[in-house]
């Protein structure tokens, strides 16, 4: 399952709104946000940590809620993950840019196989900390050969792939969490967007799919 919240400088989700997420997608919550030109992240939350956390942040952030579909519960495999070749899962830090996930990758053992040993990723692992150390190797191209929805969320701009959705100011990868809250349908918007213009590299061709977490 999961959701991803995109949030523009001047939105922020409420209480009620990070506990609808929380409820839905329980297994711990990453935000990540720029500041002093580098990606910086906070990962393993709960609503009331995240709340007085991203009322204290600048500019846009971004906001994962995480359901284990791939990999253990744990704060480790909470979102995001930085884009470099270990893909650390360190519950804080910075980085140039870092990758979240909505929806579940079925081939991420097979891929990981066929990367190079000496980037292949150790420890716990999950389709999202695979694919965040495969990006590092092979460009965001990578990610529009994978399924779901993803955020590249690097310290200059942001990219989103897959189907999203207008959400109260925000995008949003998923509308579950809404099932509880009182809304207006006017809310509903699909939104596409696909302009990648930086890490350009040669694309490792990978064939896999599986289907989207649409709630």
């Amino acid at each position: 399952m999961c959701v991803i919240l995109v949030c523009p400088a001047n939105v922020r989700p409420d209480r009620k709104t990070l506990d609808a997420c929380h409820d839905a997608n329980p297994h711990g919550a990453g935000v990540a946000w720029r500041e002093d030109g580098v990606v910086r992240w906070f990962k393993g939350l709960e609503p009331g940590e995240l709340e007085p956390l991203i009322a204290g942040l600048s500019g846009e952030i971004v906001i994962h809620f995480r359901w284990a579909s791939v990999g253990e519960v744990t704060p480790k495999l909470c979102h995001p993950f930085p884009i470099t070749a270990c893909a650390t899962t360190r519950l804080s830090g910075h980085a140039r840019a870092v990758l979240f996930h909505n929806g579940t990758w079925c081939q991420w053992r097979d891929t990981l196989r066929r990367m190079p040993k000496h980037r292949m990723p150790d420890g716990l692992l999950s389709d999202t900390r695979v694919a965040a150390s495969l990006v590092d190797l092979c460009g965001m191209d990578t990610l529009d050969r994978l399924p779901g929805r993803w955020v590249f969320f690097d310290r200059d701009f942001t990219e989103l792939y897959g189907d999203w959705r207008e959400w109260r100011g925000m995008k949003a990868s998923n509308l579950g969490f809404t099932y509880g809250l009182v809304m207006r349908p006017s809310f509903f918007a699909l939104n596409h967007t696909q302009t990648a213009d930086s890490y350009h590299q040669p694309f490792l061709d990978f064939s896999d799919t599986c289907g989207n977490s649409d709630i």
